[in-house]
């Protein structure tokens, strides 16, 4: 563990936090987290396997006074999104990942953090180096590309677990007990593009400073997408200064509300003033539009020398900024039955441009199927009328709330012995793997927890290092509790 980390307790914990931080583990590059925990079990004499697409379990039979005790699984994902602030470079498929403490906050240097949620990793693995922690048997589960559509999870085999009660790692507020999450699918969208050469003044624009943030937890914040942001801007500013697009860019995640996006087109050099002009004019409006909510956004323009480019021809491009101006985003429906919770919602969180094809990609998340399937309905309806397809992939289920469960009564009581008040009981808007699980096994009574994180899935992103060790606690008095 490097200095900057070595005052930071719970020691153990934070140690594996960082010897994680250091290998590559972004969503499809976790083959160095298999390794690293395979072998983590096998020096400590842990039974331990990992499966073909590289999820792993690693058990650790009953300390001593809990051998009848129900086993337990404890659970959460390696993989994390990875994405840079504007600047950085920074490779994921090799760099590690630079930590950095600043008061009761860790963070990294630049880019994603990666405590969602490598925080549970490090829990578990610091959990089963410690014989002095009291616990039944245990069956801890790592999965892996959970970020990119709840992956891991959907292909494990659930029958390999003995375990009915499941403890998932993977939330971001201390204090809450998540009972129940939305079901989702992606919505890629594929657009035909023909080009033709035309002359004039090339132009970029990008739109960036946004908070971005998570599609799930972060939708309802009235946050702006990046990548509706600029259909709209082209949508205007072709009506102002004619434009001959060339190709438009947003977004690293499906799963992340864009921060940025940019856009090369051509126009004629008569209209450049008229484009700045329109540019600081329409950044004012959209500043006025969402003050109080994501204040730091900036517009700029650059422009180059008239020559030939080959840009989209009028079609391809009235097409492209039809569908960013009329493709579902953001909150689509609120629960009527749970106050604050969004029920249904999308997040375009993909834009590229190729030479032939534009694709844009797409999140739904909704706790009611048939709601999460009408969006993608509109997805299908747009797609093809505007002479593109849609591929839907990646759909799990929603999980919904258990009446009845022993896990839950129990979280709540040791939670009020420890702090002599009640934790949250909650649904969330964001996805987690107990729901794919509990599609395998409908008798699992799970429950998730996690420490305060802000800023998820975007470089700002920081973990609370008090309240690492407060969950820490209050876990290993949940795992005591159950002789």
């Amino acid at each position: 563990m490097g200095e900057e980390l070595k005052n930071l307790s719970p020691e153990n914990v934070f140690e594996y936090f960082a010897a994680i931080s250091k290998i590559p583990r972004g969503s499809g590059n976790t083959k160095g987290m298999t390794e690293y925990l395979l072998d983590f079990a096998a020096k400590r004499g842990l039974p331990a396997e990992a499966d073909e697409i590289g999820n792993v379990i690693i058990k650790k039979g009953a300390s001593e006074g809990y051998e009848e005790a129900e086993t337990v699984i404890l659970q959460g994902h390696v993989d994390m999104v990875c994405v840079s602030a504007p600047g950085v470079v920074h490779d994921f498929e090799k760099d590690p990942i630079h930590l950095i403490a600043d008061g009761d906050y860790l963070m990294a240097d630049g880019t994603t953090l990666g405590g969602d949620d490598g925080i549970a990793a490090a829990y578990m693995l610091a959990i089963l180096s410690d014989d002095t922690v009291a616990h039944p048997n245990l069956e801890c589960l790592f999965t892996v590309d959970e970020e990119t559509g709840l992956a891991g999870a959907s292909a494990f085999d659930f029958s390999k677990l003995k375990g009915r009660k499941l403890i998932n790692i993977d939330s971001e507020k201390e204090g809450i007990l998540t009972v129940g999450c939305a079901g989702g699918i992606r919505a890629d969208v594929v657009l035909p593009i023909r080009r033709a050469v035309v002359k004039g003044m090339p132009v970029l624009v990008e739109i960036k400073g946004l908070l971005g943030g998570h599609s799930g937890a972060d939708i309802g914040c009235g946050r702006i997408n990046a990548n509706k942001l600029m259909g709209r801007y082209l949508s205007e500013l072709d009506g102002l200064a004619p434009l001959s697009l060339v190709d438009v860019f947003g977004g690293d995640k499906d799963n992340a509300i864009p921060a940025f996006a940019r856009t090369h087109f051509v126009i004629d050099e008569d209209d450049l003033e008229k484009a700045r002009t329109f540019t600081a004019e329409f950044s004012a409006r959209v500043r006025k539009e969402y003050a109080g909510t994501d204040e730091g956004l900036a517009i700029t323009l650059e422009s180059g020398h008239t020559h030939k480019v080959k840009a989209m021809d009028a079609d391809s491009q009235q097409k492209v900024i039809l569908f960013l101006s009329q493709a579902a985003d953001g909150v689509y429906h609120m629960s009527g039955t749970t106050p604050g919770l969004v029920q249904t919602s999308s997040n375009l969180g993909i834009m590229r441009t190729g030479d032939v094809q534009f694709v844009a990609s797409s999140l739904i998340r909704s706790s009611v199927l048939s709601e999460r399937d009408l969006i993608a309905e509109k997805f299908r309806e747009l797609a093809s009328f505007l002479g593109g397809r849609v591929l839907l992939r990646d759909g799990y289920p929603a999980w919904e709330y258990r009446q009845d469960s022993d896990l839950r009564e129990l979280m709540v009581e040791v939670y009020k012995a420890m702090y002599e008040e009640e934790p949250k009981i909650e649904v969330i808007h964001a996805g987690l793997e107990c729901g794919i699980f509990y599609g395998k096994e409908p008798s699992l009574d799970a429950v998730s927890i996690g420490p305060d994180m802000i800023g998820i899935h975007t470089p700002k992103e920081k973990l609370s290092v008090s309240s690492v060790g407060r969950v820490y606690d209050f876990l290993l008095s949940v795992l005591a509790s159950m002789a």
